[in-house]
């Protein structure tokens, strides 16, 4: 085998040589066959050209010489190359029509098997991901919790089934720069995380054995590849400078290798700080039992231990620990018991995948059905051709050529054509990564992938195209071959009978009618969702509200310090021409942030499947400002501050969950494990503070100037809280004025997230509008590409029929009479179409249903519009080419071939 393989290939690299001594060998054997004659007697012209004859044709033994050489295929490929170009050129507009309908199909589906790829299956770099775990804990939900404390992490590091065992928590640090400071997402993580995780470095080195509760001489971080560009254009002197974090100065120690943003999915971490930092802030983070600290637990199995035994090791562990004394506040609040659980962590958290996973694979469906589409509206471009060349298929035939050889030279032209269209959907998909990447982008939680067009997306993309080759070039190929010689030959193009023209190519039709129906349908389902989900009511008035998050985190801030900050920000807002009001905000509505607190009234049960309720921190103004009703009671004023009774305002969810038809105001509840007492002043209206799909959430409002560690851990006032302005003009002017005056109240403080309430309702809507923007986008490309494959084929079968519409009208046929002939045509395959294509929608779109709000998958008005907006396109597809037939004049036509 490999020597034929060199013999193919030395004839291929050398073809002229080849050629030569193919042609010398053979002279060789006739000159010596001719003298062999001479010398028998034969005279030298009678001996040479016996011997010409008795060796046969000379092309003919060249081609079998070829043939056994393995050449032949290849010349007969470049011959169906040659030819495929010759008729691309002779018909440019059929050419351009099939290459752009599939590079927009080949193209779409490139994009989303590319973001399939970076959500779902793409692997962590780093060392033998696969023998990463996250250690986490299962309970009543299904999907688990990876949030873990210190004292945990200490259990299972005394565990042999792991190499290693290490944690790291999520934290936005203030960066100073040259004219202020930056917030900066990153992470504490435990001393030994990158030998545990497995990281490699562009630069410097990582954590493999700091100390968690000894900080050592001086704070020290690593950074990323991106920071490293952004903010020291990649020095190779990095190693040793130094950055100021939360206002301490910490020394760059290493650079992680690019590509590496962390074990969160989706997120760019820029800054890695020791645990041991977090403890001089909060000496009890490390030793805190009374709660989860949001730690993540990360262990590397010792391969000599199985996946099995390492679980059942884990759990051992994590049951151990449940049941001590200390851990008595988990046990009440979760019932049935957690158990433990090990959590592959090859591709990095679950969360992003949990949330897209679905959406992604809707979108590949989506696509898949578009290429078919494109596919579709090939073929019959290609069907429409190949019967206009029957007479020189006959011809080639006639003349002995094989139908497996013409079927093979079809099929030649129609992977060139997908060929062409895969590069041209390489560009297509560039450009539909970058719309995907934006809208995933906004918003505070914005998701960053490295989206790439790889080696393995490439591989894809011509897997997809040599497939899209097969699946429209076959049938055009084989109608193409399947002529009666002698017919074709004799009586030329002879229109083919009704039962025919009902054939592939109307076949072909209302599939492409059926597919869009189906992809128009879910389209208009996932916009009508957006728009629902856009228009709710959400409790509070969204118009003209700023919003901006300021982070006092930085260990310099002393309490009084943070509290005056907080004053005399919401002094300078209030002063500024065009403001209304100004409250802050622990939280803001609807921002993806969540906050259970214990909630307990003596002498009354909650209602049944109550387990606290939604806290918030805020100022005076905050339900003003807001424009949030005060049902019953009062908000906050002035005199609710340290030293004064503690006070509460609840929602009126709150108040039907925990006091049913009684009046709250008055009552004093008790919050937090630490039953602080209460008393609630005041019932403001529901908001949809934390989903606009779910019902208003039992919410529970405290007043900033009342400060609880039961309300923020160590801090006696949150340290990161939302500023909410409320405006008369443009919201974007106040937010673009925002960082100077945080910056010259205090530099220490960083300004992040200025946004409208609009913008932030829109970032919450990420997975809808991305569903709905590109569901529609790619169903707009389904309906103009089944509007094309109806054009064409009407004009096509007019263009055929040009002779019988003469003959008609010759006969007395009315104009309009053969217009609706045409219409009808084309209204009766629309409408088949839609049939199946509604059909099919009723059952495919039961898929969608746990995306759609106020919409059913058979939603009638839904259906009948789109079945409408079908058979319009229809109407509009057809009649260009029945006005074209109706308006053919007799004479001209009865002269037509």
């Amino acid at each position: 085998m490999l020597g034929r393989l060199r013999l193919i290939t030395n004839a291929l690299l050398h073809r002229d040589r080849f050629e030569r001594e193919m042609a010398e060998e053979m002279r060789f054997h006739v000159q010596a066959y001719a003298d062999d004659l001479v010398r028998a007697g034969m005279p030298r012209a009678e001996a040479e050209r016996r011997a010409r004859v008795e060796f046969g044709g000379v092309e003919s033994a060249r081609q079998d010489c070829r043939q056994a050489r393995g050449l032949q295929l290849f010349d007969e490929l470049r011959q169906d190359l040659r030819y495929a170009a010759r008729q691309m050129r002779m018909s440019p507009a059929l050419a351009m029509a099939a290459v752009v309908s599939l590079a927009l199909g080949i193209g779409a589906n490139t994009a989303i098997f590319s973001m399939v790829d970076a959500v779902l299956y793409r692997t962590l770099s780093i060392t033998n991901p696969d023998e990463l775990y996250f250690l986490g804990h299962r309970g009543t939900t299904p999907n688990g919790s990876l949030s873990s404390n210190y004292p945990l992490l200490e259990r299972y590091r005394a565990l042999d089934a792991f190499h290693g065992v290490t944690a790291y928590t999520l934290f936005t640090f203030p960066v100073a720069i040259d004219d202020g400071v930056e917030p900066v997402n990153g992470q504490f993580v435990s001393g030994n995380y990158h030998a545990v995780v497995g990281t490699s470095f562009a630069a410097g080195r990582g954590f493999f054995s700091e100390p968690d509760r000894l900080p050592g001489d001086a704070p020290i971080a690593v950074i990323s590849d991106a920071l490293w560009e952004r903010r020291f254009a990649r020095s190779p002197d990095v190693i040793g400078q130094t950055l100021m974090v939360g206002g301490r100065p910490t020394t760059i120690i290493g650079v992680t290798a690019p590509g590496f943003h962390g074990l969160v999915s989706g997120a760019r971490l820029d800054i890695t700080v020791p645990l041991s930092v977090k403890a001089l802030d909060e000496p009890e983070y490390l030793d805190a039992r009374d709660g989860w600290t949001s730690l993540t637990i990360v262990a590397r199995r010792n391969t000599a231990v199985v996946e099995e035994r390492a679980r059942a090791m884990a759990d051992a562990t994590f049951q151990h620990y449940w049941m001590e004394p200390e851990n008595a506040w988990a046990r009440r609040d979760s019932a049935p018991p957690r158990s433990g659980e090990l959590l592959p962590a090859a591709r990095g958290s679950e969360g992003l995948r949990r949330a897209y996973r679905t959406p992604l694979l809707v979108l590949m469906a989506i696509v898949g059905i578009v290429l078919l589409i494109a596919c579709s509206n090939v073929a019959n471009l290609l069907l429409a051709r190949a019967a206009a060349r029957r007479r020189e298929v006959a011809l080639r035939m006639s003349i002995g050529a094989g139908r497996a050889r013409l079927v093979r030279q079809h099929l030649t032209e129609s992977f060139l054509l997908s060929l062409l269209g895969g590069a041209l959907g390489l560009a297509v998909a560039t450009t539909s990564i970058r719309i995907v990447l934006s809208l995933l982008s906004t918003g505070r939680n914005a998701v960053f992938l490295d989206v790439a067009l790889d080696a393995r997306v490439l591989a894809a993309t011509a897997a997809i195209s040599l497939a899209t080759g097969v699946v429209f070039g076959l049938a055009p190929a084989l109608q193409a071959t399947r002529v009666n010689v002698g017919t074709a030959l004799t009586r030329g193009d002879v229109p083919a009978s009704r039962r025919t023209r009902l054939g592939a190519g109307r076949t072909l039709v209302v599939a492409q009618v059926a597919l869009c129906v189906l992809l128009v349908t879910t389209a208009a389902l996932l916009l009508g969702t957006l728009r629902n989900l856009k228009s709710v009511e959400t409790g509070f008035d969204r118009a003209n509200l700023a919003l901006f998050n300021v982070e006092t985190y930085d260990p310099s801030f002393a309490n009084d310090q943070r509290i005056a900050f907080y004053s005399a920000l919401l002094e300078r807002l209030q002063s500024m021409p065009g403001v209304e009001a100004v409250a802050l905000a622990r939280r803001s509505p609807i921002d993806f942030s969540t906050e259970r607190r214990r909630f307990s009234v003596p002498g009354i049960e909650p209602s049944r499947g109550q387990d606290g309720v939604s806290g918030n921190v805020v100022t005076p103004d905050f339900f003003q400002t807001l424009g949030v009703r005060i049902v019953r009671g009062r908000g906050f004023t002035a005199g609710d501050r340290a030293g004064a009774p503690n006070v509460a305002v609840i929602s009126e969810a709150a108040a039907r969950a925990y006091f049913g038809e009684a009046n709250p105001l008055g009552w004093t509840v008790l919050l937090g494990g630490e039953e602080l007492p209460v008393t609630i002043v005041g019932l403001a209206a529901d908001v949809r503070h934390e989903d606009m799909r779910e019902s208003p959430p039992p919410m529970l409002y405290t007043p900033l100037a009342q400060p609880a560690e039961a309300f923020d851990g160590s801090f006696g006032y949150p340290g990161h809280m939302t500023v909410i302005v409320r405006t008369q003009a443009d919201p974007l002017a106040i937010a673009s004025l925002a960082p100077q005056l945080v910056k010259e109240l205090d530099a220490r403080v960083p300004l992040s997230y200025s946004r409208t309430m609009e913008q932030q309702l829109d970032a919450a809507l990420k997975r809808e509008r991305l569903l709905a923007h590109l569901s529609t986008a790619f169903g707009v490309l389904a309906l103009v590409l089944a509007f094309v494959g109806l054009f064409g084929l009407m004009s096509y079968s007019v263009a055929r029929r040009t002779r019988e519409i003469g003959i008609r009208m010759a006969l007395g046929a009315r104009r309009s009479l053969v217009l609706q002939q045409v219409l009808r045509e084309t209204t009766v395959l629309a409408v088949m179409g839609v049939a199946i294509g509604l059909a099919a929608a009723g059952a495919a779109t039961r898929v969608v249903a746990s995306f759609l709000f106020g919409l059913t998958p058979r939603d009638p008005a839904t259906l009948a519009a789109v079945a409408v907006l079908l058979i319009g396109t229809a109407l509009v597809a057809g009649y260009l080419p029945a006005r074209r037939a109706a308006l053919i004049e007799p004479a001209r036509a009865l002269k037509s071939e």
